[in-house]
């Protein structure tokens, strides 16, 4: 019992830490918006997993099916569809594969950026294709 309470509090607070890690959720179908914009992202079921950590951008390692990617990371809510609640999703380097229902795992490298509003969903891929940018300088700097 002591056991099963104490892993419970761990991870609770491990995901304050930057260390190495790996979380892991279900992939589910989103609402289609990130297809609409020529960037496809894996939505996750379990935002919680991330309870405790700053909303916003982050450059990310995952693992699908025992291969390692690199992507950039939104938690937070979609501010541009008027969202309040938390998601999780990843935009995943050199992938376009449809993976419902899979468990795959992530670790966060670094911090990008505060979610912000957009007025248009333009606005919003040229913001991506930045973080995608500051996203690969960090993971160019981060071990796997």
């Amino acid at each position: 019992m002591f056991q099963i309470l104490k892993n419970k509090v761990k991870n609770l607070f491990v995901n304050q830490k930057s260390d190495n890690t790996w979380l892991s959720g279900e992939v589910i179908r989103g609402r289609g918006f990130a297809k609409k914009i020529k960037s496809p992202t894996l939505n996750f079921n379990n935002p919680k997993v991330l309870l405790g950590q700053r909303e916003g951008v982050y450059a990310c390692f995952l693992k699908i099916n025992n291969k390692t990617y690199q992507g950039v990371l939104y938690y937070g809510p979609r501010l541009i569809l008027k969202e309040k609640k938390n998601i999780i999703e990843i935009f995943v380097f050199d992938f376009n594969r449809e993976i419902y229902g899979e468990t795959v795992f992530f670790r966060l490298a670094g911090f990008i950026r505060e979610p912000k509003n957009f007025s248009d969903f333009i606005s919003l891929q040229k913001q991506l294709k930045q973080d995608c940018s500051e996203a690969i300088k960090t993971l160019e700097s981060t071990k796997q």
